[in-house]
C-alpha cells in the first residue's frame, strides 16, 4: 500500500483525542456538504428545474456513517497507530477532492424542501417581475391615450379657430360685397332717372328744333313772298313817265323794308319769336329784348340768311 508522507503524523497518538478528530471529521463533512449544496442551488437557480431523482446519492447515509466506522480495518506500519477514523477521513477528502462536478453532485443530498423554496422565490420574483411590467405597460398606454386624445384635442381646436375664423373672413367679405351692390344698386338708380331726364330734354329739344324749323320755313316763305310783291310793285312803277322817280322811290321803300327797325342802317335778318317780325340787324338783335314793331316781349330769335 503506498503511503504518502506529507501526511504523515509525527506526533504521538496518545496527543491526539478521540473527540478532535470526531470534529474535525465533522467540520470536514460539513464543508463538503456546504460545497455541494451551494452547487445545487447554483445549479438550480440557473435552470429553474428541480434534479431529476437520479441525481440523489442511494449512500449518502453509508458514507457519512464510513466516515466514523470502516470495517477494512487493514493499517500499515507508518501510521504510529493512529485511529482509523483520522485515516478514513482523509481518504474521503482525497476522494472527494478528486471526484468531477457531476460525481460531486451525486454524493451530496437534494434538499427538496430548499429547491421548492427556490423555485417558489423564483415564480414570485416572476409573477412580481410580470405583474410590475403589466402594471407598467398598462400606464405607458394610458399616457399614449390619453395623449393622442389631447393631441387630437388641441388640432381640432386648431383647426376649428382656423375654420371660424376663415368663415368671419368670408362673412365680412359678404357683407362688404353686399354693401358695394347696393351702391352700385343705388348708382344704376341714379344713372337710370338721370338718362331719363336727358332723354326727356333730348325730346324737348327736338320738339322746339322741330317748332323753330317749321317757324323759319314759314318766315322764309312769306319773305319770299313779299319781295316777289315788291318786283312786282317796282316793276310796274318803273313803266310810267315817272320812271325816274318811281324806281327811287319803290328802292327807297323796298331798302326800307329791310333795314333794321332799331338803328336803320344795317339790314334786317334776325327772326324775333314768338311774333315772327323780321325787323332787326345782329348787333341790334343781341341787345333789344322788345319788337320794335309790335312791342311784344322776345323769348327766342333765329338769325336769318337772305343771300
Amino acid at each position: 500500500m503506498a503511503v504518502d508522507a506529507s501526511y504523515m503524523n509525527l506526533l504521538p497518538s496518545q496527543l491526539l483525542t478521540n473527540r478532535e478528530m470526531i470534529k474535525s471529521n465533522q467540520q470536514q463533512q460539513y464543508n463538503n456538504h456546504q460545497l455541494n449544496c451551494d452547487y445545487i442551488c447554483n445549479t438550480q437557480m440557473d435552470s429553474a428545474l428541480p434534479l431529476p431523482p437520479a441525481a440523489m446519492p442511494e449512500s449518502l447515509l453509508s458514507l457519512y456513517q464510513s466516515s466514523f466506522c470502516d470495517p477494512n480495518k487493514a493499517d500499515s506500519g507508518l501510521t504510529y497507530n493512529l485511529p482509523l477514523q483520522r485515516k478514513r477521513s482523509r481518504d474521503f477528502t482525497t476522494e472527494l477532492t478528486s471526484l468531477p462536478p457531476r460525481h460531486k453532485n451525486k454524493i451530496s443530498p437534494q434538499p427538496s424542501f430548499l429547491t421548492q423554496e427556490i423555485l417558489y422565490q423564483f415564480q414570485h420574483h416572476q409573477s412580481e417581475i410580470d405583474r410590475v411590467l403589466a402594471h407598467h405597460t398598462e400606464k405607458v398606454r394610458m399616457e399614449l391615450e390619453e395623449q393622442k386624445v389631447r393631441q387630437s384635442r388641441i388640432l381640432a381646436s386648431a383647426i376649428q379657430e382656423a375654420m371660424a375664423k376663415k368663415l368671419k373672413e368670408k362673412d365680412e367679405e359678404i357683407q362688404r360685397m353686399g354693401k358695394l351692390n347696393w351702391a352700385l344698386q343705388e348708382r344704376v338708380k341714379n344713372l337710370c332717372v338721370e338718362n331719363q331726364i336727358w332723354r326727356d330734354l333730348a325730346q324737348t329739344n327736338e320738339t322746339t328744333a322741330n317748332y323753330l324749323r317749321t317757324n323759319l320755313e314759314q318766315v322764309l316763305a312769306h319773305a319770299g313772298e313779299e319781295r316777289a310783291a315788291v318786283a312786282d310793285d317796282a316793276q310796274s312803277s318803273c313803266g310810267s313817265n315817272d320812271a325816274g322817280e318811281g324806281c327811287e322811290d319803290t328802292a327807297a321803300s323796298g331798302g326800307g323794308a329791310r333795314l333794321c327797325r332799331s338803328c336803320g342802317v344795317r339790314e334786317s335778318v334776325v327772326l324775333l319769336l314768338p311774333c315772327r317780325h323780321l325787323c332787326l340787324c345782329r348787333m341790334c338783335g343781341s341787345t333789344v329784348r322788345n319788337c320794335p314793331i309790335c312791342d311784344s316781349g322776345m323769348d327766342a330769335s333765329v338769325h336769318v340768311n337772305l343771300s
